[in-house]
């Protein structure tokens, strides 16, 4: 007898409901990341229930899952670096419900890795991003609004930190140690560091929180807000991000996942360890900061000795 769809859905409801409390409560994902993670199992679910055979999660097998991708790719033309991403996301998933005993064996196991090539990250140059950041500077000038002094001390954070987005726009002024230049973040996974910024991050923030307590002074813990004085959300910080490229007629596509990419990029073309690198971004394993090594070193090097503004700036103010 064939099952009514309404009850192939049941399973799948109830165990993705179980799976979504794992990755909030134990992994402690960001919920950006919990929503990506199901987005793929709903995808998966539906192509499910469009075979010929319905089937709900827990009954796929490795043919249905090889049977998926040939699916996205032949439809939607799925990208690689997007079939990876969902492969991966699946088996984690089928990884858990093995571990927590609702099926014998992972449906994933018999499908092979799409492989791919490693694409070098994004970066802005040393005078790309000091254009920014001295455009940025200059509308902060003495009587300037709230927006051009959050704007300021944001990107200049970003950039001196090498922070997430996702991760800046939940700061608090508690995780701040303005005396000693150091942040205390919480990371992917529920992970704690502490990371460093420089001086010019911190005039700028010190100089924005004045302004934010006169304007906001009931306002949410989080320190940077939006002019309604609520908590800035990344796609808030990635618009504003937009309007600042626009206004200086930037080629490149420039997020604010680029600045953590720039900061990466410019430590190391300073003769940065890698090991430190790592640990400042919040890296878990070594060969995810590995990929920043593939650059040209010592022609960014060259650049950074005789164009980096912060290098420029501390030999006039000796």
């Amino acid at each position: 007898m064939c099952q009514s769809k309404s009850s192939l859905l049941e399973p799948n409801q109830e165990v993705l409901k179980i799976y979504r409390d794992y990755l909030q409560e134990e992994k402690r994902y960001s919920p950006h990341t919990v929503e990506n993670y199901l987005r793929v199992l709903e995808q998966f679910a539906q192509f499910l229930t469009t075979k010929e055979k319905s089937k709900n999660l827990l009954q796929a097998s490795s043919q249905d899952v090889s049977g998926f991708f040939v699916f996205l790719k032949a439809q939607r033309g799925l990208k690689r670096i997007s079939q990876v991403n969902r492969l991966s996301a699946l088996r984690t998933f089928y990884r858990f419900l093995r571990k927590r005993g609702f099926i014998a064996a992972n449906p994933c196991d018999g499908v092979n890795t799409v492989k791919i090539e490693k694409k070098l990250p994004l970066f802005l140059t040393i005078s790309e991003m000091d254009k920014i950041l001295r455009y940025l500077g200059e509308k902060a000038q003495d009587g300037a609004d709230f927006a051009s002094l959050r704007n300021a001390a944001l990107f200049e954070l970003l950039y001196s930190s090498g922070l997430r987005v996702g991760e800046v726009v939940q700061l608090t002024p508690r995780n701040f140690d303005f005396a000693s230049r150091m942040v205390k973040v919480k990371g992917k996974g529920g992970k704690e560091r502490i990371v460093p910024f420089n001086e010019s991050a911190r005039e700028r923030l010190l100089r924005y929180l004045e302004v934010r307590s006169c304007n906001f002074p009931n306002g949410p813990d989080q320190i940077f807000l939006n002019q309604r004085g609520r908590p800035l959300t990344s796609r808030g910080v990635r618009k504003i991000l937009e309007g600042i490229v626009r206004a200086l007629q930037i080629e490149k596509k420039v997020s604010p996942h680029v600045f953590r990419h720039s900061f990466a990029t410019h430590l190391l073309a300073g003769k940065a360890e890698l090991r430190i690198v790592q640990e400042a971004l919040g890296h878990s394993s070594l060969s995810t900061t590995q990929i920043y090594t593939h650059l040209d070193w010592e022609r960014m090097k060259a650049v950074y000795d005789h164009t980096h503004p912060h290098s420029k700036k501390v030999k006039q103010d000796d």
